[in-house]
């Protein structure tokens, strides 16, 4: 791409952006007009998946105008997605949709010390993402492997970074503590929060919601495999679950959450673990699955188990989200509503109703009726604490970051030009 066509994307270029969610057996991904709306908004043309099932790979993808469908399937004998099916699948976008990619945007999970959600992917800043690959072992490189695929076979393309920490820079001193020697906290041994796409995006329509919640106190259960809570004041990251890591917090599909860290030292010294098994457990070994003895990390798998394992890691589950509600409220200073999104969160309605129950002390009133239709409001009109599912919409905040930097003009040309090569 000339530097020509590089202003003409940061004007009104024809061509699409691609907003890529990378992970170790699949990639979600959604593509958009280069040009916003007249509201500055970035309009979806569809969204699609490519996930790994076998030996093969399963492209799905829908167009937000007329409701198409399309599936794919392609062979594929490696575990993880390689250069070759990335390759393929810019090629299926291109031909399928007869335009140009001319940028692309992507989640990156730890953004370390960075409070701008966007920046613009040069050889320091992948250089500054790289850097951080220990203290997100399990997603940063697989959040980076497109990166470097499209950094070297399409070397002109702009490709824009967001953070999924970067929402929680509202977080005050306090919240980021951990009770470690000073000089580890200065190190950067602190919280840092995730998923602050999808809180941005939840305090970005939640006035359409609820004006008074987004005034004021809010939770937000971004509840998935990968699950985290978030409170709210103003539409600022007041606290956060998930911490220095993305084990914290609540317990997850994999993912034990809070852990004693005696724990960890016990299997060290007695068990004799090597760091790297201990590392896998704590990522894939333990959570609901864990809990359950193996039955599912699937939430809907559990629900549908009549064995009482199962039972008992969907109660864990639960308990551990009502827990932090109650000590999110008290950071807050109460609460005036409770926000469910992700996977679960949207589509659960009995892990809802538990922890709407478990919160009745707050104020809760489930509506149950609306609970079982998926809302989006939960509660009955007289609950003092309002109940809420909003869908959550990541690659919409992605692209609406990356679309107001290249739409930045002359300022990304004059950027790009400084780009070192990756």
């Amino acid at each position: 791409m000339d530097d020509q066509a590089r202003v003409t994307v940061g004007t009104s270029a024809e061509g699409l952006l691609l907003v890529m969610n990378a992970g170790s057996s699949s990639i979600k991904f959604s593509i958009y007009p280069s040009s916003l709306d007249d509201q500055g908004q970035p309009v979806a043309r569809g969204h699609g998946s490519l996930e790994r099932q076998g030996n093969v790979y399963q492209l799905r993808f829908r167009e937000v105008a007329g409701d198409v469908d399309v599936e794919e399937q392609w062979p594929q004998s490696d575990e993880s997605v390689t250069d070759e099916t990335l390759g393929r699948l810019v090629e299926w976008i291109e031909r399928y949709t007869g335009d140009t990619l001319v940028a692309a945007g992507h989640r990156i999970v730890h953004g370390g010390e960075r409070k701008q959600v966007a920046a613009l992917i040069n050889a320091t800043v992948l250089s500054e993402m790289e850097a951080l690959i220990p203290i997100a072992p399990l997603h940063q490189p697989l959040c980076l492997a497109p990166v470097r695929y499209l950094a070297r076979e399409h070397p002109r393309l702009p490709q824009v970074a967001c953070f999924d920490t970067a929402f929680h820079h509202s977080l005050d001193r306090l919240e980021t503590l951990y009770g470690l020697p000073r000089a580890l906290s200065e190190e950067g041994i602190r919280r840092y929060g995730f998923h602050g796409l999808s809180y941005e995006y939840i305090a970005s329509v939640l006035p359409g919601y609820d004006s008074r919640a987004a005034a004021g106190r809010t939770i937000v259960a971004h509840l998935g495999n990968g699950a985290s809570l978030c409170a709210l004041r103003g539409g600022l990251s007041c606290t956060t679950s998930m911490g220095f890591t993305t084990l914290d917090g609540i317990l997850m599909g994999t993912r034990p959450g809070h852990l004693d860290p005696g724990i960890l030292l016990y299997l060290l010294r007695e068990r004799g673990m090597t760091v790297q098994a201990l590392e896998h457990l704590l990522y894939h070994e333990c959570g609901v699955l864990g809990v359950s003895g193996g039955i599912s990390s699937d939430m809907r798998e559990l629900s549908a188990s009549q064995a009482p394992e199962a039972k008992e890691a969907i109660d864990v589950y639960v308990r551990t989200i009502v827990r932090e509600i109650g000590a999110f409220a008290a950071v807050l200073g109460g609460l005036d509503a409770l926000v469910f999104t992700g996977g679960i969160g949207e589509h659960a309605a009995a892990i809802r109703a538990s922890v709407i129950e478990g919160c009745a002390w707050l104020g809760l009133e489930i509506d149950e009726r609306a609970n079982r239709e998926h809302g989006p409001c939960l509660s009955h009109p007289g609950s003092r604490v309002a109940a809420w599912v909003i869908p959550t919409d990541e690659d919409n905040v992605i692209a609406r970051h990356t679309l107001q930097l290249l739409h930045a003009g002359t300022e990304f040309l004059a950027a790009k030009k400084k780009t070192e090569s990756y």
